[in-house]
């Protein structure tokens, strides 16, 4: 199947279901299917979804609130630093979650070839949450997070925010929910999210090295 016929065969697809079912996740497929805006959910089999609508946000357009202007800067920030922590982290916090063993080894793979990135948080030295996702091109692919300690969630989404901001990247948030809304998500058609994935995946981040960029005040 072509791109064109995949990309009208994606906007036929449910709005609230998987749109496929692969036995096994691939790296190298999972590249292919971002681009297309599709994402793992299940495993055994994997769940491939594209939401209709799609949640996501615009890093400036993040809603920072008055309260949380103290905790912004309570944690220190690493970029790329502990991705195997991170991860586990997220499938260990959650009664149930989809993030198993492969999950975690196909992902590790990905983040070895530079392709998953994280915004860890530290207190002293200690893992406090943090988020990660797939760059490719101007799309930041929101995978999971996780949050230890109060506030962290919203405090690595605002780091990750103003660490994009300057480079017109898009976020992509996945699936709505009310946590996403208030710091400044929204839904859009997946038309819309297919086009915009479409132009951006094709386009240079406009950094070299994600784990050496610095957040601008």
């Amino acid at each position: 199947m072509d791109n064109s016929n995949l990309y009208s065969k994606l906007l036929e697809a449910p709005k609230d279901a998987p749109v496929f079912l692969s036995p096994k996740l691939e790296a190298d497929f999972i590249l292919k299917a971002y681009r297309f805006g599709l994402f793992p959910w299940t495993s055994n089999p994997v769940t491939w979804w594209c939401p209709d609508p799609r949640c996501v946000l615009y890093p400036d357009e993040i809603h920072i609130q008055k309260n949380m202007k103290k905790f912004i800067n309570l944690y220190e920030v690493r970029l790329d630093y502990d991705f195997l922590k991170l991860i586990t982290f997220c499938r260990d916090t959650r009664q149930q979650s989809w993030i198993d063993n492969d999950f975690i080894q196909t992902y590790n793979e990905l983040f070895q070839q530079g392709h998953v990135h994280t915004l860890e948080l530290y207190d002293q030295n200690e893992f406090v949450g943090g988020i990660y996702g797939l760059i490719i091109g101007k799309v930041f692919f929101g995978e999971s997070m996780v949050s230890l300690k109060k506030n962290v969630s919203k405090i690595a989404m605002i780091k990750l925010c103003k660490l994009l901001m300057p480079y017109d990247f898009i976020i992509d948030c996945q699936i709505y929910n009310k946590h996403l809304d208030f710091m400044g998500a929204k839904n859009i058609p997946r038309k819309q999210f297919l086009d915009i994935v479409k132009e951006k995946c094709e386009q240079k981040s406009g950094f070299e090295n994600f784990k050496k960029l610095t957040i601008q005040s």
